[in-house]
């Protein structure tokens, strides 16, 4: 018997205007949309943190 997983993809355009495709692979549609989530926050943050001038400190420390 096959065991299917989900695979939920980001591909956001970087600071040098490429694309860097990251992939989650999980057992449940649920657990793979947390997943997803998480892997979205953390580019988010490398790419604000690549970008000049911008601080990915928060305000609140």
């Amino acid at each position: 018997m096959r065991e299917y997983f989900w695979e939920g993809r980001y591909s956001p355009v970087w600071p040098d205007g490429k694309k860097h495709s990251r992939n989650v692979y999980a057992k449940t549609r649920e657990e793979c949309e947390e997943k997803l989530k998480a892997l979205i926050l953390e580019i988010k943050v490398e790419i604000a943190a690549l970008r000049p001038g911008v601080s990915t400190e928060y305000p609140d420390g």
